[in-house]
């Protein structure tokens, strides 16, 4: 293999990490103090929903919501990123109790481009951390993304 198609391989080994909460009134801002994680999006019930350029759309958000993501290049397994994302939320256990039991969801979702083979194996032991967090785990994979 030359060294450009390992730079190659290297640039198609790529994901996202994101954390999406979504709640029926939390104020997103509350989730930001508690974490410490800067959002890439948020959005507060029954405020104004808009695109991500701005533009407004008709009706509210039903809910609120809160994300952070982070991009990872060059790495082919993505569930290591899994266990580093729960030694942060470990922390604020009784917060993420607090969101799921007032009726939000927690969730932990790897974003995978679908340009190259690319997989990874979730240990029962970070299972059973995702689950004693009530966080759920989602893959969606983008083709030619």
């Amino acid at each position: 293999m030359t060294e450009d198609e390992a730079d190659d391989m290297q640039h198609m080994l790529r994901y996202t990490v994101r954390i999406l909460i979504k709640h029926p009134s939390i104020d997103p801002a509350r989730i930001t103090s508690v974490l410490g994680l800067e959002p890439r999006y948020t959005a507060i019930a029954g405020g104004v929903r808009k695109t991500p350029t701005g533009t407004i759309l008709s009706g509210v958000h039903k809910v609120s919501g809160w994300g952070h993501s982070y991009d990872v290049g060059g790495k082919r397994p993505f569930f290591s990123d899994v266990g580093e994302v729960l030694v942060k939320l470990e922390s604020h256990k009784a917060f993420l109790a607090e969101i799921s039991e007032g009726g939000g969801t927690i969730e932990l979702i790897i974003h995978l481009s679908g340009e190259m083979n690319i997989g990874d194996t979730l240990s029962w032991q970070d299972m059973a951390r995702l689950s004693a967090l009530h966080v759920n785990l989602g893959i969606e994979v983008f083709p030619n993304s």
